[in-house]
């Protein structure tokens, strides 16, 4: 039995030793236990609000909504439902979630970088094209709208995109799996 006891603690009774140590590991485990749930439970209130938009179809608000709660954990999970379904992405979308993705690869968790860089990674798969070409495209002669609203929301792509390049430096210098994610979609930003 004395092997199970911490060294040095000669002093004291097997019985007391144990009742006290047990004691402090449930009290621990309870403090934490109960700032795990309401860790949880806030994150479960701000994941409602942002289904009330999703179930109204009103994924621009339900985006804007996860941007302004500032949760990197909410932004991941409501980023890697999106990327299921990467046909509603448009470019109007892009303008949204391009800085939501920004703010995320600043965190320090592994899995909202990832998110992240897949997100990014099928975005500029999608749309590089799109933002290039109507960037440098000479402009029209006479009024069209549509294109003009296309120009402003490359413009705003292509700004948040430029942002992101810097953010990818240190991220590629990171190593392990981030640093491969990283590389790879600053590869894909070099066509943009």
């Amino acid at each position: 039995m004395n092997s199970f006891t911490p060294r040095g603690s000669h002093g004291t009774s097997e019985s007391d030793w144990t009742v006290s140590d047990d004691n402090n590991a449930i009290e621990e485990l309870m403090q934490q236990h109960n700032a795990f749930t309401s860790i949880l439970q806030a994150r479960l209130t701000k994941l409602q609000v942002i289904r009330r938009f999703w179930q109204r179809n009103d994924l621009k608000g339900a985006i804007d909504a996860t941007g302004k709660m500032g949760d990197h954990s909410v932004s991941a999970d409501v980023i890697s439902v999106l990327i299921e379904r990467s046909e509603i992405f448009t470019l109007d979308i892009c303008t949204v979630i391009l800085p939501l993705l920004t703010r995320l690869l600043q965190s320090e968790i592994d899995r909202h970088l990832t998110v992240a860089m897949e997100t990014l990674l099928v975005l500029v798969r999608t749309f590089g094209d799109v933002i290039r070409t109507t960037i440098s495209a000479t402009p029209t002669i006479g009024v069209d709208l549509q294109a003009e609203q296309r120009l402003e929301r490359c413009n705003l792509c292509y700004i948040e995109l430029e942002n992101i390049k810097q953010i990818l430096v240190p991220l590629i210098r990171r190593g392990g799996a981030v640093a491969k994610s990283a590389q790879e979609l600053s590869l894909a930003l070099q066509e943009v």
